[in-house]
């Protein structure tokens, strides 16, 4: 910090006070760095944020679906919609003795960016008692297109259970 006293006559004296040029460089280059390492960081926790905001997603409905199923004492199905999970899932009560089935939920497509493969099968079913229907585990595999290495597996155990794993 550099204080200029000019004198403009002995009576008077006026302090001129500021950063010199150096000081404003250097100060502009300390917060480029700054910028130039922080952005990237705040994109990829952006990305990863989405990656486990999805995986809530469909942890929150397998676990309303095995609910339901237990409920109503019936199957209840959750499929992709037009046959892609990315595209939304829907959650149905499948009617017992004739009676019609029962939508439960639906949820939204997601990101085009996501990808969300479910690796043994097209749909989950539980039933009555919140088990899988299947003769296997189910595995579905949750991760952004620009982020390969960072993913979720999200696990359905035999007897419902589900289960999120970071890779």
């Amino acid at each position: 910090m550099i204080t200029l006293n000019l004198s403009l006559n002995s009576e008077r004296t006026m302090k001129v006070r500021g950063f010199t040029l150096i000081e404003l460089i250097i100060t502009l280059l300390i917060g480029s760095i700054l910028l130039a390492w922080g952005v990237p960081n705040y994109r990829d926790f952006k990305l990863r944020r989405m990656i486990t905001d999805n995986a809530n997603n469909l942890t929150y409905s397998l676990n309303l679906a095995r609910a339901e199923a237990v409920r109503y004492g019936t199957d209840v199905e959750v499929e992709p919609n037009n046959s892609n999970w990315r595209l939304g899932w829907t959650i149905t009560a499948k009617g017992v003795g004739g009676a019609p089935d029962t939508i439960i939920a639906q949820e939204s497509r997601m990101d085009t960016q996501m990808r969300l493969v479910l690796k043994n099968g097209n749909k989950i079913v539980f039933n009555r008692i919140g088990g899988l229907k299947a003769n296997e585990p189910a595995e579905f595999v949750l991760r952004h297109k620009d982020m390969p290495n960072d993913k979720k597996d999200v696990f359905v155990t035999m007897s419902g259970n589900i289960k999120v794993v970071n890779k």
